[in-house]
């Protein structure tokens, strides 16, 4: 198999991964992990349809995605209308007009954005449109970005990543998170495998990032991730599920989000199917860590289970061969 090939193949895996994570954990987002281990005393095993859900009232089925995935797709789709170049602009006017006229749009995205959005529509700037978001919305969707920069070369990944940030999660924290995602994106996507690097990488582009995006207060992420990995590498499996979800937190903030996804990826031993049902058993925001987690996983193991992918893809209308073949030339390991 030539270079590129190989390359294709781990791009695809990592959007297959994303659809993957997010569908899987649809479902349960904001339940709690305690009434997901009581309903599923086993974890979530297999894509479901959308549960009762009072703080999401919405009727999807089994397979649908979310906004991390739409959100992915569409700013991966203004990369490859701009022959590679960012455009944010470009990506926030298309997410604009799916907002706007979408049935379900208002039920799948994140309030940071869906504010962002409407301060643009009334006339605020891209500068102060997404002041104060620190949720992670901004690294939900990051992956294409990884996939066009080089993690070795991170003032120009951080650059990236601000620059899609900006509008709607314009905070240090936010950015600081989007770039740990994107890092550990184009990581894989390069072909790294080994997990202690990736949170080597991980911690390290925390640290390097912290000053870029709006100043706000927020604990240091590079501690928090420090902490995850602490906490996967001395307990067993459920002890470091249990402690994760209790004492970091799984829930929307990018603080929380960024070291539970490492501790998936870690847990699932990078196998993409296992974080995707682990992460969907997590409770709170289960179908972005399951994104984040399965696409990174995804690079790394580019193998699923079929049946699961060809169900995503009928339901929500996606060809993700086609996407990672639109986004190859634009690799900075494309040759």
């Amino acid at each position: 198999m030539t270079t590129n090939n190989q390359l294709l193949k781990r791009i695809k895996g990592i959007l297959l991964g994303g659809a993957l994570g997010d569908a899987y954990g649809m479902p349960t987002e904001f339940w709690t992990y305690n009434q997901i281990k009581r309903k599923f005393p086993d974890g979530i095993q297999t894509l479901l349809p959308s549960l009762e859900n009072q703080l999401i009232p919405r009727s999807l089925p089994a397979g649908s995605i979310t906004d991390d995935t739409i959100n992915t797709v569409m700013l991966l789709e203004s990369i490859v209308k701009n022959q590679g170049k960012l455009n944010a602009m470009d990506y926030i006017k298309h997410l604009s007009e799916w907002i706007s006229n979408a049935e379900d749009a208002k039920l799948v995205s994140g309030p940071s954005t869906l504010r962002a959005i409407q301060a643009i529509k009334e006339g605020a700037s891209i500068t102060k449109a997404g002041f104060g978001n620190t949720t992670n919305g901004a690294a939900m969707k990051i992956s294409p970005i990884g996939l066009i920069s080089d993690y070795r070369h991170l003032d120009e990944l951080v650059k990236n990543v601000y620059e899609i940030c900006l509008p709607t999660h314009n905070t240090s924290i936010a950015v600081s998170g989007a770039s740990v995602v994107a890092a550990c994106i184009s990581y894989v996507a390069a072909g790294g495998k080994d997990i202690d690097e990736i949170w080597e990488l991980a911690a390290n582009v925390a640290n390097e990032s912290k000053g870029v995006g709006a100043e706000f207060p927020s604990p240091d992420l590079s501690f928090r991730i420090q902490y995850a990995r602490d906490i996967v590498n001395h307990c067993s499996k459920t002890e470091a599920i249990r402690r994760i979800v209790n004492e970091l937190g799984t829930g929307v903030e990018t603080i929380e989000t960024i070291p539970a996804v490492l501790a998936i990826v870690q847990l699932a031993n990078g196998d993409p199917g296992k974080a995707a049902k682990m992460s969907a058993s997590l409770g709170a925001d289960t179908d972005t860590i399951g994104a984040i987690s399965t696409s990174i996983c995804g690079g790394i193991n580019p193998f699923f289970d079929e049946n699961d992918l060809a169900l995503i893809e009928e339901v929500n209308g996606l060809d993700m061969a086609k996407l990672a073949e639109n986004i190859l030339p634009f690799s900075p390991y494309f040759v």
